[in-house]
């Protein structure tokens, strides 16, 4: 049972976090790559709330923002899962620990997102601003498909790891 603890944990933690794939620098993932990301979001999300250019005007600072938050609560979060005290041979009170405090990561997260979530609804209304979380989803789910997409096309040209049997 320990061990399904310390397996499951780090999933656990991560899915609790959320995906965010702008904001976040991996430090392999080169500059421009994440600016290009971040322009494709910026226009998949202006799209998806048909936001007007006043809207925009309004919007992005307070999203970039916010999204500059997120990304800065979530690096903490990876640098704690990279404790090297996070691996085998944990004890129950450090498990106990570990989960106490991904749950505070993500009670701040939640603070986060209610703080900017009026000042969304000020500038863009509150059917947007419930919009946007799908949008930013959706978003999520399509760069993913992407990687993975592009990885399998590696794999199969002989370039990288691809599809297992």
């Amino acid at each position: 049972m320990r061990t399904f603890i310390i397996r499951l944990l780090p999933a656990i933690i991560l899915v609790m976090s959320g995906i965010s794939t702008s904001a976040q620098s991996d430090d392999d993932t080169p500059p421009e790559r994440l600016r290009e990301i971040k322009a494709q979001k910026s226009a998949f999300i202006t799209a998806r709330l048909e936001l007007t250019p006043e809207e925009a005007q309004q919007f992005w600072p307070i999203y970039n923002e916010f999204d500059d938050k997120q990304a800065s609560l979530r690096k903490d979060l990876r640098a704690l899962l990279k404790d090297p005290a996070n691996g085998a041979g944990m004890s129950e009170a450090e498990a106990a620990v570990l989960l106490e405090k991904g749950l505070q990561f993500r009670q701040r997260e939640v603070d986060l997102e209610k703080s900017y979530a009026e000042r969304f609804k000020k500038c863009i209304g509150a059917v947007k601003t419930l919009r946007l979380r799908k949008a930013e989803h959706d978003f999520n789910r399509e760069v993913l498909r992407k990687l993975k997409d592009r990885m399998q096309q590696r794999g199969a040209n002989g370039d990288g790891p691809g599809r297992r049997p």
